[in-house]
């Protein structure tokens, strides 16, 4: 190789390290200078299910308050897998009787939640509604997921 071709290849090579280094320092500068693209919705997924928790735990006060028992001990009985039916047929209540209550024990719980908007009117109708029917939440014990 004679001098000028071995002038030219270094000239050549460095160049084109040069060029590649920049385009990387470019781009890293380019990504800088954008902002990350930021969540879609400002709720984080322990906030996703905050509405069900917040019934699930009125429904849980309004059953202890119907059964006569602190809702500790209803927690602990419903998780050693007794149920409410059985709770409330030692309490000689029947299914009707025990639905009303709860609804009657339920809906200023419900209220109150509605009025801190937590949950909507049309959920807490919806509750309502479902306990009216007959479908009384841990009637059956509690249903874990397979």
């Amino acid at each position: 190789m004679t001098p000028f071709t071995a002038a030219a290849v270094k000239l050549l090579g460095s160049g084109a390290a040069a060029a590649v280094l920049s385009m990387g320092v470019a781009g890293t500068l380019a990504q800088a200078a954008t902002p990350s693209p930021s969540p879609a919705t400002s709720t984080s997924t322990t906030d996703r299910h905050a509405d069900r928790k917040l019934v699930r735990q009125a429904v849980l006060e309004s059953e202890a308050d119907v059964l006569g028992i602190p809702e500790g001990t209803l927690i602990a009985d419903l998780k050693k897998g007794q149920k409410v039916s059985d709770l409330a047929n030692d309490r000689h209540i029947n299914k009707d009787e025990f639905a009303k209550k709860l609804a009657a024990n339920l809906k200023p719980r419900l209220a109150q939640l509605v009025d801190h908007k937590q949950i909507t009117q049309a959920q807490a109708d919806r509750i309502l509604d479902r306990i009216s029917k007959g479908r009384i939440p841990f009637w059956d014990g509690i249903h874990r997921r397979k």
